[in-house]
């Protein structure tokens, strides 16, 4: 009737639901019942009709908006790399900030339908789960967007030792020893892999010899 699970807490209509949905997400915070398998499977079954625990900062409405701020930052900077520290709107660089860690760390995001559709969303305008650099560049200024120029800095790689088995702790680079190895977990996750412009990156990587899966190393020490 709706197409979402939030239902206010002073619901007309059926006024105990609402009390319930509630009642719910103080559940879902409480360590005891985080750790009880009949609640565990419960949180689940909720979880699976697309239940959210945190309706406050990411309600639909909410996260609408600030992905529409997004859109707008990327028209206006070229990219979706909002600075941290972003005065013109630091609610949105907050919202990106949350949204990376959720990707990275928050396992059950990841595999909550309502999330999956969010992360595809924001995937289609180029946004960036990994940013390594800790001084986000100023608004206002131009650069290269930071995939490419790993791969540019891969392929430069590849041209002075015929390969591109960066060292994950590769001196000369260390980002780009970080960044290969991201990329090598990226290939293996399904959300990814069905996504068009992953797709796509992966197949420019392997366009370069990129191997996913590299050899031991006593493999690679016999060889």
């Amino acid at each position: 009737a709706n197409g979402h699970c939030r239902v206010p807490k002073e619901y007309e209509k059926n006024k105990e639901l609402g009390n319930w949905v509630s009642t719910m997400r103080t559940y879902q915070k409480e360590h005891d019942k985080k750790q009880n398998p009949v609640w565990k499977e419960r949180f689940a079954q909720l979880e699976a009709l697309g239940f959210e625990w945190e309706v406050s900062r990411f309600g639909e409405d909410l996260w609408q908006q600030r992905f529409e701020e997004l859109c707008a930052y990327k028209r206006a900077h070229g990219d979706c790399i909002v600075p941290r520290k972003y005065e013109e709107n630091r609610k949105l660089a907050d919202w990106v900030r949350n949204v990376r860690n959720y990707f990275h760390n928050d396992l059950k995001k990841r595999e909550n339908p309502v999330w999956k559709k969010r992360f595809a969303q924001l995937e289609t305008v180029g946004f960036e789960w990994v940013v390594y650099e800790r001084s986000y560049r100023q608004p206002g200024t131009t650069s290269t967007n930071s995939w490419e120029r790993r791969v540019n800095e891969l392929r430069a790689f590849k041209e002075a030792n015929g390969h591109c088995r960066v060292p994950y702790k590769y001196e000369k680079n260390t980002k780009l020893g970080r960044w290969v190895t991201v990329m090598r977990r990226y290939y293996k996750e399904q959300l990814k892999q069905q996504n068009p412009a992953w797709k796509e990156r992966f197949a420019r990587l392997e366009a370069l010899g990129f191997e996913w899966e590299l050899c031991s190393s006593w493999q690679e020490r016999f060889e």
